[in-house]
Protein backbone atom coordinates (compact mmCIF):
# COMPACT_ATOMS: atom_id res chain seq x y z
CA UNK A 1 0.00 0.00 0.00
CA UNK A 2 2.69 2.63 1.01
CA UNK A 3 4.87 1.03 -2.56
CA UNK A 4 1.05 2.71 -4.21
CA UNK A 5 1.25 5.69 -2.61
CA UNK A 6 4.40 6.46 -3.17
CA UNK A 7 4.04 6.04 -7.00
CA UNK A 8 0.69 7.77 -7.10
CA UNK A 9 2.47 10.63 -5.32
CA UNK A 10 5.38 10.55 -7.63
CA UNK A 11 2.93 10.47 -11.30
CA UNK A 12 0.71 13.92 -9.46
CA UNK A 13 4.56 15.27 -8.98
CA UNK A 14 5.37 14.21 -12.51
CA UNK A 15 2.06 15.82 -14.08
CA UNK A 16 2.34 18.83 -12.42
CA UNK A 17 5.81 19.66 -13.21
CA UNK A 18 5.32 18.58 -16.97
CA UNK A 19 2.17 20.83 -17.01
CA UNK A 20 4.14 24.27 -15.26
CA UNK A 21 6.57 23.51 -17.47
CA UNK A 22 4.48 23.71 -20.78
CA UNK A 23 2.61 25.95 -19.01
CA UNK A 24 5.40 28.31 -18.30
CA UNK A 25 6.92 27.94 -21.49
CA UNK A 26 3.81 28.92 -23.32
CA UNK A 27 3.17 32.31 -21.18
CA UNK A 28 7.05 32.97 -21.94
CA UNK A 29 6.31 36.04 -24.24
CA UNK A 30 9.09 36.28 -27.10
CA UNK A 31 9.84 39.87 -26.81
CA UNK A 32 10.98 39.44 -23.17
CA UNK A 33 13.87 37.35 -24.14
CA UNK A 34 17.19 38.43 -22.59
CA UNK A 35 18.77 41.57 -23.93
CA UNK A 36 22.28 42.29 -25.73
CA UNK A 37 24.13 44.50 -26.62
CA UNK A 38 24.40 44.64 -30.40
CA UNK A 39 25.50 48.24 -30.98
CA UNK A 40 21.36 49.55 -32.32
CA UNK A 41 20.34 52.91 -32.13
CA UNK A 42 18.33 53.79 -29.14
CA UNK A 43 18.08 57.54 -29.03
CA UNK A 44 14.61 58.47 -30.15
CA UNK A 45 13.95 60.81 -32.47
CA UNK A 46 10.90 62.32 -33.92
CA UNK A 47 8.67 58.94 -33.95
CA UNK A 48 5.43 59.00 -35.88
CA UNK A 49 2.76 59.12 -33.58
CA UNK A 50 0.82 55.96 -34.84
CA UNK A 51 -2.41 54.37 -33.83
CA UNK A 52 -0.85 50.70 -33.86
CA UNK A 53 2.90 51.96 -32.52
CA UNK A 54 4.61 51.22 -36.35
CA UNK A 55 7.00 53.84 -35.69
CA UNK A 56 10.12 51.96 -34.96
CA UNK A 57 10.88 48.39 -36.20
CA UNK A 58 10.56 46.95 -32.65
CA UNK A 59 7.16 48.74 -31.81
CA UNK A 60 5.88 46.76 -35.15
CA UNK A 61 6.93 43.59 -33.64
CA UNK A 62 6.19 43.80 -30.34
CA UNK A 63 2.91 45.60 -31.51
CA UNK A 64 2.09 42.44 -33.56
CA UNK A 65 3.05 39.45 -31.00
CA UNK A 66 0.88 41.52 -28.75
CA UNK A 67 -2.24 41.53 -30.56
CA UNK A 68 -2.10 38.30 -32.08
CA UNK A 69 -1.19 36.56 -28.37
CA UNK A 70 -4.92 37.87 -27.99
CA UNK A 71 -6.45 36.64 -30.37
CA UNK A 72 -7.13 40.13 -31.98
CA UNK A 73 -5.94 39.17 -35.79
CA UNK A 74 -8.10 41.93 -37.13
CA UNK A 75 -5.68 44.25 -35.48
CA UNK A 76 -2.33 42.21 -35.87
CA UNK A 77 -3.07 42.51 -39.80
CA UNK A 78 -2.49 46.56 -39.27
CA UNK A 79 1.28 45.45 -38.78
CA UNK A 80 1.71 43.21 -42.34
CA UNK A 81 2.05 44.71 -45.80
CA UNK A 82 -1.00 43.61 -47.94
CA UNK A 83 -0.33 45.56 -50.42
CA UNK A 84 0.76 43.89 -54.23
CA UNK A 85 -0.29 40.14 -53.07
CA UNK A 86 -0.47 37.14 -55.71
CA UNK A 87 -3.84 36.88 -55.99
CA UNK A 88 -3.92 33.17 -53.90
CA UNK A 89 -2.06 34.99 -50.94
CA UNK A 90 -4.58 37.99 -51.13
CA UNK A 91 -7.53 35.63 -50.83
CA UNK A 92 -6.31 34.32 -47.34
CA UNK A 93 -6.91 37.72 -45.67
CA UNK A 94 -5.21 39.94 -43.52
CA UNK A 95 -6.31 38.48 -40.09
CA UNK A 96 -5.88 34.69 -41.22
CA UNK A 97 -2.09 35.74 -42.57
CA UNK A 98 -1.18 37.28 -39.36
CA UNK A 99 -2.67 34.43 -37.58
CA UNK A 100 -0.43 31.80 -39.61
CA UNK A 101 2.75 34.39 -39.07
CA UNK A 102 2.23 34.19 -35.17
CA UNK A 103 2.39 30.35 -35.28
CA UNK A 104 4.98 29.71 -37.57
CA UNK A 105 7.11 32.78 -35.55
CA UNK A 106 5.69 30.52 -32.25
CA UNK A 107 7.17 27.28 -33.92
CA UNK A 108 10.68 28.28 -35.76
CA UNK A 109 11.71 31.63 -34.33
CA UNK A 110 13.31 32.77 -31.26
CA UNK A 111 12.38 36.65 -31.11
CA UNK A 112 14.69 38.90 -29.31
CA UNK A 113 13.17 42.20 -29.46
CA UNK A 114 16.45 43.95 -28.03
CA UNK A 115 17.89 42.95 -31.76
CA UNK A 116 15.27 45.56 -33.08
CA UNK A 117 16.13 49.21 -33.76
CA UNK A 118 13.92 51.50 -31.57
CA UNK A 119 15.04 54.23 -34.66
CA UNK A 120 12.30 55.49 -36.95
CA UNK A 121 14.75 55.12 -39.52
CA UNK A 122 15.62 51.70 -38.89
CA UNK A 123 19.10 49.70 -38.23
CA UNK A 124 21.04 50.94 -40.71
CA UNK A 125 24.62 49.31 -41.66
CA UNK A 126 23.10 46.00 -41.84
CA UNK A 127 23.66 45.29 -45.54
CA UNK A 128 20.10 45.77 -46.16
CA UNK A 129 18.23 48.66 -48.18
CA UNK A 130 17.57 51.73 -45.49
CA UNK A 131 13.96 50.87 -45.89
CA UNK A 132 14.47 47.45 -44.67
CA UNK A 133 15.17 45.54 -41.58
CA UNK A 134 15.54 41.92 -41.05
CA UNK A 135 13.81 40.17 -37.73
CA UNK A 136 15.63 36.61 -38.43
CA UNK A 137 15.66 34.06 -41.05
CA UNK A 138 13.59 30.76 -41.09
CA UNK A 139 14.77 27.89 -42.45
CA UNK A 140 12.57 25.18 -44.70
CA UNK A 141 13.21 22.21 -46.98
CA UNK A 142 12.83 24.31 -49.84
CA UNK A 143 14.76 27.99 -48.91
CA UNK A 144 15.73 29.82 -46.26
CA UNK A 145 13.11 32.92 -45.75
CA UNK A 146 14.04 35.62 -44.07
CA UNK A 147 11.38 37.54 -42.05
CA UNK A 148 11.76 41.26 -42.85
CA UNK A 149 10.44 44.57 -42.14
CA UNK A 150 9.82 47.63 -44.22
CA UNK A 151 9.14 51.31 -44.03
CA UNK A 152 5.95 51.87 -45.53
CA UNK A 153 3.98 55.15 -46.49
CA UNK A 154 0.72 55.06 -44.60
CA UNK A 155 -2.37 56.27 -46.06
CA UNK A 156 -1.50 60.23 -44.91
CA UNK A 157 1.91 59.38 -46.06
CA UNK A 158 3.54 59.17 -42.71
CA UNK A 159 6.14 56.29 -42.86
CA UNK A 160 5.55 53.34 -40.38
CA UNK A 161 7.19 50.00 -40.06
CA UNK A 162 5.38 46.84 -41.40
CA UNK A 163 5.94 43.18 -42.25
CA UNK A 164 7.74 43.31 -45.63
CA UNK A 165 4.64 42.09 -48.43
CA UNK A 166 7.90 40.34 -49.59
CA UNK A 167 7.69 38.16 -46.15
CA UNK A 168 3.93 38.01 -46.04
CA UNK A 169 4.40 36.59 -49.63
CA UNK A 170 6.09 33.51 -48.25
CA UNK A 171 3.70 32.77 -45.57
CA UNK A 172 1.65 29.78 -47.05
CA UNK A 173 5.30 28.15 -47.89
CA UNK A 174 6.00 28.75 -43.73
CA UNK A 175 2.82 27.82 -42.81
CA UNK A 176 3.32 24.38 -45.32
CA UNK A 177 6.40 23.64 -42.96
CA UNK A 178 5.94 24.87 -39.63
CA UNK A 179 2.08 25.42 -39.36
CA UNK A 180 -0.41 23.07 -37.79
CA UNK A 181 -0.16 19.20 -38.90
CA UNK A 182 -3.48 17.34 -40.37
CA UNK A 183 -4.09 15.72 -36.97
CA UNK A 184 -3.53 19.47 -35.55
CA UNK A 185 -6.45 20.69 -37.95
CA UNK A 186 -8.82 18.69 -37.03
CA UNK A 187 -8.77 18.73 -33.42
CA UNK A 188 -9.07 22.89 -33.73
CA UNK A 189 -12.29 22.28 -35.58
CA UNK A 190 -13.77 19.93 -32.86
CA UNK A 191 -12.69 22.04 -29.66
CA UNK A 192 -13.05 26.31 -29.66
CA UNK A 193 -10.57 28.32 -30.53
CA UNK A 194 -9.93 29.26 -26.54
CA UNK A 195 -6.34 30.56 -25.23
CA UNK A 196 -5.12 29.71 -22.25
CA UNK A 197 -1.35 30.33 -21.06
CA UNK A 198 -0.30 31.02 -24.55
CA UNK A 199 -1.77 27.55 -25.91
CA UNK A 200 -5.20 26.27 -27.35
CA UNK A 201 -7.67 24.59 -25.70
CA UNK A 202 -7.55 21.71 -28.04
CA UNK A 203 -4.16 21.80 -26.94
CA UNK A 204 -4.78 20.75 -23.89
CA UNK A 205 -7.14 18.69 -23.88
CA UNK A 206 -4.36 16.71 -26.71
CA UNK A 207 -1.83 17.36 -23.81
CA UNK A 208 -4.03 15.44 -21.38
CA UNK A 209 -5.55 12.90 -23.41
CA UNK A 210 -1.52 12.09 -24.65
CA UNK A 211 -0.36 11.66 -20.78
CA UNK A 212 -3.89 9.68 -19.97
CA UNK A 213 -3.01 7.25 -22.89
CA UNK A 214 0.52 7.05 -22.51
CA UNK A 215 -0.09 6.14 -18.83
CA UNK A 216 -2.15 3.43 -19.34
CA UNK A 217 0.01 2.10 -22.06
CA UNK A 218 2.85 2.42 -19.56
CA UNK A 219 1.23 0.69 -16.61
CA UNK A 220 -0.48 -2.46 -19.52
CA UNK A 221 3.24 -3.01 -20.37
CA UNK A 222 4.51 -2.84 -16.70
CA UNK A 223 2.03 -4.64 -15.35
CA UNK A 224 2.23 -7.55 -18.02
CA UNK A 225 6.31 -8.05 -17.11
CA UNK A 226 5.89 -7.87 -13.24
CA UNK A 227 2.80 -10.39 -13.63
CA UNK A 228 5.94 -12.94 -15.01
CA UNK A 229 8.08 -12.14 -12.27
CA UNK A 230 5.82 -12.06 -9.21
CA UNK A 231 4.81 -15.51 -10.86
CA UNK A 232 8.35 -16.79 -10.45
CA UNK A 233 7.62 -16.01 -6.56
CA UNK A 234 10.80 -15.69 -5.38
CA UNK A 235 12.52 -12.80 -3.23
CA UNK A 236 14.53 -11.31 -5.91
CA UNK A 237 11.58 -11.43 -8.94
CA UNK A 238 9.21 -9.60 -6.17
CA UNK A 239 11.98 -7.03 -5.78
CA UNK A 240 12.44 -6.45 -9.77
CA UNK A 241 8.37 -6.38 -10.07
CA UNK A 242 8.06 -3.48 -7.97
CA UNK A 243 11.15 -1.94 -9.71
CA UNK A 244 8.79 -2.32 -13.40
CA UNK A 245 6.05 -1.01 -11.75
CA UNK A 246 7.34 1.55 -10.03
CA UNK A 247 10.31 3.82 -11.85
CA UNK A 248 10.61 2.15 -14.77
CA UNK A 249 6.36 2.59 -15.21
CA UNK A 250 7.12 6.10 -14.75
CA UNK A 251 10.36 6.18 -16.91
CA UNK A 252 8.63 4.82 -19.79
CA UNK A 253 5.47 7.24 -19.26
CA UNK A 254 7.51 10.13 -20.09
CA UNK A 255 9.57 8.59 -22.50
CA UNK A 256 6.69 8.12 -24.20
CA UNK A 257 4.86 11.55 -23.86
CA UNK A 258 8.71 12.59 -24.94
CA UNK A 259 8.39 10.75 -28.54
CA UNK A 260 4.56 12.09 -28.68
CA UNK A 261 4.10 15.40 -27.87
CA UNK A 262 5.45 17.02 -30.49
CA UNK A 263 2.04 16.40 -32.45
CA UNK A 264 0.30 18.73 -30.62
CA UNK A 265 1.99 21.64 -32.04
CA UNK A 266 4.98 23.07 -29.24
CA UNK A 267 6.11 26.94 -30.00
CA UNK A 268 10.05 27.47 -30.23
CA UNK A 269 10.37 28.54 -26.94
CA UNK A 270 8.56 25.70 -25.14
CA UNK A 271 10.92 22.94 -27.25
CA UNK A 272 13.65 24.83 -25.69
CA UNK A 273 12.50 24.29 -22.30
CA UNK A 274 11.43 20.64 -22.59
CA UNK A 275 15.39 20.22 -24.21
CA UNK A 276 17.06 20.18 -20.86
CA UNK A 277 14.68 17.17 -20.35
CA UNK A 278 14.70 17.81 -16.64
CA UNK A 279 11.93 15.62 -15.20
CA UNK A 280 13.62 12.73 -17.43
CA UNK A 281 16.56 13.06 -16.28
CA UNK A 282 15.33 12.81 -12.77
CA UNK A 283 13.62 9.69 -13.72
CA UNK A 284 16.41 7.88 -15.14
CA UNK A 285 18.96 8.82 -12.53
CA UNK A 286 15.94 7.53 -10.00
CA UNK A 287 15.53 4.42 -12.28
CA UNK A 288 19.86 4.01 -11.94
CA UNK A 289 19.43 4.40 -8.21
CA UNK A 290 17.11 1.47 -7.63
CA UNK A 291 18.70 -0.36 -10.22
CA UNK A 292 21.76 -0.04 -8.24
CA UNK A 293 20.42 -1.28 -5.08
CA UNK A 294 18.91 -4.23 -6.73
CA UNK A 295 22.33 -5.34 -8.53
CA UNK A 296 24.54 -4.72 -5.13
CA UNK A 297 21.81 -6.71 -3.04
CA UNK A 298 21.97 -9.59 -5.84
CA UNK A 299 25.85 -9.79 -5.52
CA UNK A 300 25.29 -9.92 -1.51
CA UNK A 301 23.16 -12.66 -1.60
CA UNK A 302 25.41 -14.33 -4.32
CA UNK A 303 28.22 -14.01 -2.09
CA UNK A 304 26.75 -15.12 1.05
CA UNK A 305 25.40 -18.42 -1.08
CA UNK A 306 29.10 -18.56 -1.78
CA UNK A 307 30.39 -18.33 1.84
CA UNK A 308 31.67 -15.01 1.01
CA UNK A 309 29.94 -12.78 3.59
CA UNK A 310 32.93 -10.99 4.76
CA UNK A 311 33.13 -9.36 1.03
CA UNK A 312 29.86 -8.03 1.14
CA UNK A 313 31.28 -5.48 3.60
CA UNK A 314 32.56 -3.77 0.39
CA UNK A 315 29.33 -3.98 -1.20
CA UNK A 316 27.78 -1.25 1.22
CA UNK A 317 31.09 1.72 0.07
CA UNK A 318 30.67 0.41 -3.32
CA UNK A 319 26.76 0.88 -3.66
CA UNK A 320 27.32 4.87 -2.07
CA UNK A 321 29.86 5.71 -4.42
CA UNK A 322 27.54 3.91 -7.37
CA UNK A 323 24.84 6.23 -6.65
CA UNK A 324 27.11 9.12 -6.74
CA UNK A 325 28.37 8.43 -9.98
CA UNK A 326 24.75 8.69 -11.23
CA UNK A 327 23.75 11.53 -9.67
CA UNK A 328 26.81 13.35 -10.95
CA UNK A 329 26.33 11.77 -14.08
CA UNK A 330 22.58 13.13 -14.66
CA UNK A 331 23.70 16.76 -13.44
CA UNK A 332 26.53 17.08 -16.19
CA UNK A 333 23.55 15.68 -18.75
CA UNK A 334 21.37 18.26 -17.61
CA UNK A 335 23.64 20.64 -17.69
CA UNK A 336 24.40 19.79 -21.46
CA UNK A 337 20.44 20.12 -22.62
CA UNK A 338 20.50 23.40 -20.55
CA UNK A 339 23.49 25.10 -22.21
CA UNK A 340 26.36 25.09 -19.89
CA UNK A 341 30.28 24.40 -21.14
CA UNK A 342 30.01 21.01 -19.75
CA UNK A 343 33.68 20.42 -21.72
CA UNK A 344 35.42 22.68 -19.01
CA UNK A 345 33.11 21.41 -16.03
CA UNK A 346 34.78 17.93 -17.06
CA UNK A 347 38.14 19.00 -17.56
CA UNK A 348 37.87 20.45 -13.97
CA UNK A 349 36.62 17.65 -12.32
CA UNK A 350 39.05 15.26 -14.72
CA UNK A 351 41.79 18.02 -12.51
CA UNK A 352 40.17 17.77 -8.96
CA UNK A 353 39.91 13.92 -9.57
CA UNK A 354 43.49 13.52 -10.35
CA UNK A 355 44.86 15.77 -7.46
CA UNK A 356 42.44 13.97 -5.26
CA UNK A 357 43.71 10.27 -6.43
CA UNK A 358 47.19 11.59 -5.88
CA UNK A 359 46.25 13.28 -2.21
CA UNK A 360 44.79 9.61 -1.55
CA UNK A 361 47.30 6.84 -3.40
CA UNK A 362 47.83 5.01 0.07
CA UNK A 363 44.08 4.95 0.98
CA UNK A 364 43.68 3.88 -2.42
CA UNK A 365 46.58 0.76 -2.34
CA UNK A 366 44.46 -0.49 0.93
CA UNK A 367 41.01 -0.07 -0.24
CA UNK A 368 42.24 -1.94 -3.69
CA UNK A 369 44.43 -4.69 -1.46
CA UNK A 370 40.82 -5.10 1.05
CA UNK A 371 38.97 -5.91 -2.25
CA UNK A 372 41.77 -8.44 -3.38
CA UNK A 373 41.55 -10.03 0.48
CA UNK A 374 37.90 -10.32 0.60
CA UNK A 375 37.68 -11.71 -3.11
CA UNK A 376 40.40 -14.00 -3.02
CA UNK A 377 39.52 -14.95 0.95
CA UNK A 378 43.46 -16.14 1.67
CA UNK A 379 42.24 -15.93 5.69
CA UNK A 380 39.04 -15.07 6.99
CA UNK A 381 37.97 -13.95 10.67
CA UNK A 382 38.77 -16.22 13.43
CA UNK A 383 41.26 -18.02 11.63
CA UNK A 384 44.97 -18.15 12.67
CA UNK A 385 47.53 -17.26 10.36
CA UNK A 386 51.20 -16.43 10.50
CA UNK A 387 52.54 -13.22 8.34
CA UNK A 388 56.08 -11.06 8.73
CA UNK A 389 56.77 -13.45 11.90
CA UNK A 390 53.49 -12.46 13.77
CA UNK A 391 51.44 -15.83 14.78
CA UNK A 392 47.48 -14.82 15.69
CA UNK A 393 44.15 -14.82 15.29
CA UNK A 394 42.78 -12.38 12.52
CA UNK A 395 40.25 -10.28 14.25
CA UNK A 396 38.57 -8.08 11.83
CA UNK A 397 39.22 -7.30 8.35
CA UNK A 398 38.80 -3.35 7.76
CA UNK A 399 38.79 -1.47 4.52
CA UNK A 400 42.13 0.22 5.91
CA UNK A 401 44.00 -2.56 7.46
CA UNK A 402 43.77 -6.28 8.88
CA UNK A 403 43.88 -6.82 13.02
CA UNK A 404 45.64 -9.96 14.31
CA UNK A 405 45.04 -11.00 17.98
CA UNK A 406 48.54 -12.72 18.67
CA UNK A 407 49.15 -15.50 20.54
CA UNK A 408 50.92 -13.52 22.91
CA UNK A 409 47.58 -11.26 24.15
CA UNK A 410 49.13 -8.73 22.24
CA UNK A 411 47.12 -7.01 18.81
CA UNK A 412 48.85 -6.08 15.58
CA UNK A 413 47.51 -3.99 13.03
CA UNK A 414 48.93 -4.38 8.99
CA UNK A 415 47.85 -2.64 5.93
CA UNK A 416 45.55 -4.20 3.40
CA UNK A 417 48.11 -3.21 1.03
CA UNK A 418 50.90 -5.51 2.74
CA UNK A 419 48.56 -8.30 3.31
CA UNK A 420 47.42 -8.49 -0.24
CA UNK A 421 51.30 -8.83 -1.22
CA UNK A 422 52.61 -10.99 1.31
CA UNK A 423 53.21 -14.81 2.03
CA UNK A 424 50.71 -15.92 4.45
CA UNK A 425 50.58 -19.12 6.52
CA UNK A 426 46.91 -19.83 6.97
CA UNK A 427 47.19 -22.54 10.20
CA UNK A 428 43.69 -22.10 10.71
CA UNK A 429 42.90 -24.04 7.43
CA UNK A 430 44.91 -26.96 7.86
CA UNK A 431 42.79 -30.05 7.62
CA UNK A 432 45.08 -32.22 10.40
CA UNK A 433 48.19 -32.01 12.67
CA UNK A 434 51.18 -33.25 12.03
CA UNK A 435 53.81 -35.09 14.30
CA UNK A 436 57.42 -36.14 13.24
CA UNK A 437 59.75 -36.94 15.87
CA UNK A 438 62.20 -39.29 16.87
CA UNK A 439 63.09 -42.32 19.43
CA UNK A 440 67.19 -43.24 20.25
CA UNK A 441 67.59 -46.46 21.46
CA UNK A 442 72.02 -47.54 21.96
CA UNK A 443 73.70 -48.53 19.37
CA UNK A 444 74.33 -52.11 21.58
CA UNK A 445 70.77 -52.86 20.77
CA UNK A 446 70.37 -56.13 19.37
CA UNK A 447 68.12 -56.32 15.85
CA UNK A 448 65.62 -58.64 17.64
CA UNK A 449 64.92 -55.37 20.17
CA UNK A 450 64.95 -53.03 17.40
CA UNK A 451 62.44 -54.81 15.66
CA UNK A 452 60.55 -54.99 18.72
CA UNK A 453 60.58 -51.52 19.41
CA UNK A 454 59.10 -50.85 15.81
CA UNK A 455 56.24 -53.62 16.06
CA UNK A 456 55.56 -51.55 19.44
CA UNK A 457 55.28 -47.94 17.94
CA UNK A 458 53.04 -49.70 15.13
CA UNK A 459 51.00 -50.95 17.88
CA UNK A 460 50.44 -48.12 20.04
CA UNK A 461 49.16 -45.62 16.68
CA UNK A 462 47.16 -48.10 14.66
CA UNK A 463 44.48 -46.55 14.53
CA UNK A 464 44.86 -43.90 17.13
CA UNK A 465 42.23 -41.67 17.87
CA UNK A 466 42.09 -39.16 14.73
CA UNK A 467 43.17 -40.87 12.20
CA UNK A 468 42.78 -40.15 8.69
CA UNK A 469 42.17 -43.45 6.66
CA UNK A 470 44.13 -41.86 3.67
CA UNK A 471 46.92 -40.76 6.40
CA UNK A 472 48.43 -44.05 8.52
CA UNK A 473 51.08 -43.62 10.82
CA UNK A 474 54.55 -44.63 9.36
CA UNK A 475 57.50 -46.00 11.60
CA UNK A 476 60.77 -46.57 10.61
CA UNK A 477 64.35 -47.69 11.50
CA UNK A 478 66.19 -45.29 9.32
CA UNK A 479 69.62 -43.69 11.14
CA UNK A 480 72.82 -44.47 12.26
CA UNK A 481 73.72 -42.40 14.72
CA UNK A 482 77.38 -41.66 16.09
CA UNK A 483 75.94 -42.87 19.49
CA UNK A 484 72.46 -44.21 18.86
CA UNK A 485 70.05 -45.88 16.50
CA UNK A 486 67.14 -43.81 15.56
CA UNK A 487 63.80 -44.72 14.96
CA UNK A 488 61.37 -42.30 13.18
CA UNK A 489 57.66 -41.44 13.97
CA UNK A 490 55.29 -39.76 11.74
CA UNK A 491 51.66 -39.73 12.01
CA UNK A 492 48.37 -37.12 11.40
CA UNK A 493 45.61 -35.96 13.95
CA UNK A 494 42.32 -34.72 12.33
CA UNK A 495 40.60 -32.76 12.79
CA UNK A 496 43.39 -30.24 13.46
CA UNK A 497 42.26 -29.94 17.30
CA UNK A 498 45.80 -28.80 18.81
CA UNK A 499 44.72 -29.47 22.44
CA UNK A 500 43.10 -33.16 21.44
CA UNK A 501 46.50 -33.27 19.38
CA UNK A 502 48.72 -32.59 22.31
CA UNK A 503 46.71 -35.17 24.39
CA UNK A 504 47.08 -37.77 22.15
CA UNK A 505 50.40 -37.12 21.25
CA UNK A 506 50.96 -37.09 25.95
CA UNK A 507 49.22 -40.76 25.58
CA UNK A 508 51.54 -42.27 23.04
CA UNK A 509 54.78 -40.90 24.92
CA UNK A 510 53.75 -42.65 28.42
CA UNK A 511 52.38 -45.84 26.50
CA UNK A 512 56.12 -46.07 24.59
CA UNK A 513 57.85 -46.09 28.06
CA UNK A 514 55.76 -48.24 29.40
CA UNK A 515 55.86 -51.01 26.87
CA UNK A 516 59.38 -50.33 26.04
CA UNK A 517 60.18 -50.80 29.68
CA UNK A 518 58.50 -54.44 29.85
CA UNK A 519 60.37 -55.20 26.79
CA UNK A 520 63.61 -54.52 28.32
CA UNK A 521 64.04 -51.57 25.80
CA UNK A 522 66.20 -48.62 26.93
CA UNK A 523 66.18 -44.96 25.43
CA UNK A 524 69.62 -43.81 24.37
CA UNK A 525 71.27 -40.97 26.48
CA UNK A 526 73.20 -37.91 25.75
CA UNK A 527 76.92 -39.83 26.43
CA UNK A 528 79.99 -38.19 26.74
CA UNK A 529 83.97 -39.59 26.45
CA UNK A 530 86.77 -38.41 28.82
CA UNK A 531 90.51 -39.21 27.73
CA UNK A 532 92.78 -38.88 30.10
CA UNK A 533 96.98 -38.60 28.88
CA UNK A 534 99.78 -37.68 31.44
CA UNK A 535 103.70 -38.04 30.41
CA UNK A 536 106.11 -38.33 33.37
CA UNK A 537 107.02 -34.87 35.16
CA UNK A 538 104.25 -32.92 32.93
CA UNK A 539 100.88 -31.72 34.21
CA UNK A 540 97.93 -33.81 33.18
CA UNK A 541 95.71 -32.62 29.63
CA UNK A 542 91.82 -33.18 29.68
CA UNK A 543 90.41 -33.45 26.16
CA UNK A 544 86.45 -33.95 26.93
CA UNK A 545 84.31 -34.34 23.97
CA UNK A 546 80.43 -34.41 23.71
CA UNK A 547 78.40 -35.63 21.21
CA UNK A 548 74.63 -34.78 22.14
CA UNK A 549 71.74 -36.18 20.08
CA UNK A 550 69.73 -34.20 17.86
CA UNK A 551 66.98 -32.76 19.17
CA UNK A 552 63.87 -33.87 18.56
CA UNK A 553 61.86 -31.86 15.79
CA UNK A 554 58.45 -29.61 17.27
CA UNK A 555 55.21 -31.12 16.11
CA UNK A 556 54.23 -29.48 12.58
Amino acid sequence: MKKRLTTCFLILIVTGTMMGYLAVGAAIPAETQAPEDTGNKTVEQDVPIDEFDRGTPRGTVEGFLSASRNGEYEKAAQYLDLRNLPGRVAKEGGPELARKLKIVLDRALWVDLEKLSTDPEGQGKDGLPAFRDILDRIETPKKTIDILLQHVPREDGVFIWKFSNKTVRQIPLLWEHHGYSMFEKNLRKIFPDIMFLGWHAWQWIALFILMTVAYLGAMALTWIVSFLLRHRDTEMSHRLADFIKGPVRLLIWIFIIKLCIPIIGLTLTMRKVLKAETLFTIILAWVAIRLVDIIIDWMSERLAQDGKESASVLLRPLKTVLKVVVIITAAVIWMDNVGFQITTILAGLGVGGLAVALACQDTLKNLIGSVMILLDKPYEVGQRIVVKGHDGVVEEIGLRSTRLRLLTGHQTTIPNDEMARLDIENIGRRPHIRRLTNIAIPNNTPLERIEKAVKIIEGILHNHEGMDPELTPRVYFNEFNRDSLNIMILYWYHPADYWAFLDLNQRVNRQILQEFESEGIKLALPSSATFLNQEDEKPLLMNISQQLQPKEPQAG
